[in-house]
């Protein structure tokens, strides 16, 4: 009976040994497939931070182009504010006045109120005289 006793151990051991081996086998198996699943993630999330960046590139290009036409604006609204748009009017008010225009003709045609090309058909006169 002793040759019995450690085959009986050795038997023992081979299952156990194999049943490692499986269990090992199962768990190779599990982590290969997690690996596969998150190297897809890891990909999809790198396509994505390369899209983002595209659109954040292209977000910052119309942002500049926006501000740089807002400037645009501000210096054309800057000059318009510096000229005597009034000036203008009142020029084309004097000449027409010296073509022998009625007060009320310029008022209507110009925008100047009745008072206002009174006053300049009154000051032309003066300066005339």
């Amino acid at each position: 009976m002793d040759w019995h006793f450690p085959y009986f151990i050795l038997t023992a051991l081979v299952v156990l040994v194999l049943a490692g081996t499986l269990l090992l086998f199962r768990a190779y198996r599990t982590l290969r497939r997690d690996y596969a699943v998150l190297s897809a993630r890891l990909a999809q999330q790198q396509n994505d931070l390369i899209g983002l960046s595209a659109a954040a590139v292209q977000v910052d290009r119309r942002i500049l182009d926006q501000e740089r036409r807002l400037r645009d604006c501000d210096e054309k609204l800057a000059s318009l504010a510096s000229q005597e748009t009034g000036y203008q009017s009142y020029r084309a008010a004097i000449e027409r006045l010296k073509d022998g225009a009625d007060p009320r003709e310029l008022a209507s045609q110009l925008g100047l109120s009745l008072s206002e090309a009174n006053l300049l058909a009154h000051l032309y006169a003066e300066r005339e005289s």
